[in-house]
């Protein structure tokens, strides 16, 4: 968020207690007296002199030029071009004019276009040295800026050529900007959704996204060889982190590895491997903790519709006591090396994004947990393989102290080959913060396969019976 500052300090005043002075406006044959607060902005036009207010446009009775003399005084007021002056205070957003310039948009949504050359007083005012960092204004609006979102009256999947070049090229109109139109098409289909109409993906995948969007990119010959699938997901990932969309919104199927837990849901059981996940089934039907295992970085729609699970459990657990949800405790297994660590940063991370702001992590595949030997014997030398950047490298051994100060990675199946290691570290290390104490009463993962296979065996009878 962004701090107060002189500049902006006046503005908030002004919204909230409404300062400015009195300005007469013509009213038919009687005088309308308005606060100037409530005016957005002046504009001479046709040698008349208008205030624009948040509906409609009134002739002032004094002119433009003795209006600015006392508009200068009370500050916030600024020319944005010849004859155009508009009131900063009640700026909400502004972005890069296609043209040049910036466009401005104001509380009631009227847009002006500041004009190169304009700029230097309104940012003295406001306090920013670009006016991609507008404050007041909100870090919602602050990322729409950033990625070029705007709110477009026409439907991108319906624009013609000439139209989709107009509205997304560089400003010298020499290509378009692929990632700022998929972040509008984004954008656009959310807001459709948001208005009460069924999502045009729902049940789908990202790739259900890629398939409506397809068909614009190919009019602007975009489909070349770059995979802007993957840019597509890139900016759908952005904003879902940013928590200007969700992907459960578009109603997109999960296909992530993870399961909330019955009785400790506040214990996460992270691997890093799918391979490893059976076993953490049969840890939580042992523990009753929540079980997740990323397949590598976590994808973003894995954490939302994960985390989202998980508060919905512990706001359960708050409500069946009289004490607070506990704490969220991760046991994590990830390889011991710059990008194991770097994964299980971002998983915490994608918990806090979503909502979980306390977590506590403890990494079990650390150098404390295998046996000398397996450290003597079966490490990798992070420097020598030359597989992770020199700087990444150097911030993991800072942080880590790598393996008696060498570079020596170790990989995380090596503590695996040991289940009942893995078993005792889990409940040592998760013992002060599981409620229920392990065995679990109910084994929720080994039910489910007993009942499946009694299913199949039903149905393979009954199919043995019509054969007859």
């Amino acid at each position: 968020m962004f701090h107060a500052n002189p500049g902006t300090l006046a503005g908030a005043l002004a919204r909230r207690i409404r300062t400015g002075f009195g300005i007469a406006l013509r009213a038919g044959p009687d005088v309308e007296y308005v606060n100037t607060a409530d005016i957005l902005a002046f504009r001479a036009k046709a040698g008349k002199s208008l205030a624009v207010l948040q509906d409609r446009e009134a002739e002032t009775v004094r002119p433009l030029s003795r209006i600015l003399q006392t508009l200068k005084k009370h500050g916030g007021w600024f020319p944005i071009g010849r004859g155009l002056v508009i009131n900063f205070h009640r700026l909400i957003r502004s972005a890069k004019s296609p043209a040049a310039g910036w466009t401005l948009t104001l509380e009631n949504g009227a847009q002006f276009t500041l004009l190169p050359g304009y700029e230097k007083p309104v940012l003295k005012f406001l306090a920013v040295a670009d006016l991609l960092q507008v404050s007041p204004i909100s870090l919602h609006q602050q990322y729409l800026m950033k990625m070029g979102i705007r709110d477009l009256e026409k439907n991108i999947l319906f624009m013609t050529r000439d139209e989709l070049i107009a509205t997304f090229s560089t400003a010298s109109g020499s290509a378009v900007v692929v990632s700022v139109l998929l972040a509008n098409f984004l954008w656009q289909q959310i807001q459709y959704i948001r208005a009460g109409n069924p999502s045009p993906v729902d049940g789908g995948n990202v790739r259900s996204l890629w398939y409506l969007v397809k068909p614009v990119l190919s009019r602007i010959g975009s489909l070349d060889e770059t995979d802007h699938y993957k840019t597509l997901s890139s900016e759908l990932a952005e904003m879902a982190a940013r928590r200007l969309i969700s992907y459960r919104e578009f109603g997109l199927i999960d296909d992530g590895k993870w399961s909330i837990g019955a009785y400790n849901p506040h214990v996460i059981l992270m691997a890093e491997k799918e391979a490893h996940y059976r076993f953490l089934q049969q840890m939580q039907d042992y523990t009753g903790a929540t079980i997740l295992a990323t397949g590598g970085q976590p994808a973003t729609i894995t954490s939302e519709y994960f985390t989202a699970a998980l508060l919905e459990k512990l706001a359960q657990v708050g409500l069946d006591t009289a004490a607070p949800p506990p704490e969220v405790v991760i046991l994590s297994l990830t390889d011991y090396d710059p990008y194991g660590w770097a994964l299980l940063d971002t998983f915490a991370g994608d918990l806090k994004t979503f909502g979980l702001p306390k977590i506590r992590v403890i990494n079990l595949s650390v150098p404390k947990n295998y046996r000398p030997e397996e450290l003597e014997m079966m490490h990798y030398d992070l420097e020598k393989s030359g597989d992770t950047p020199p700087a990444m490298l150097r911030k993991w051994m800072k942080r880590t102290n790598g393996i008696d100060g060498k570079p020596w990675g170790m990989e995380v199946d090596v503590l695996m080959m040991d289940r009942a290691r893995v078993k005792t570290l889990i409940l040592t290390e998760g013992k002060p913060f599981f409620i229920v104490p392990p065995p679990v009463p109910v084994r929720f993962w080994q039910e489910t396969e007993q009942r499946r296979q009694k299913l199949h065996d039903q149905a393979r009878n009954t199919i043995k019976r019509f054969r007859r």
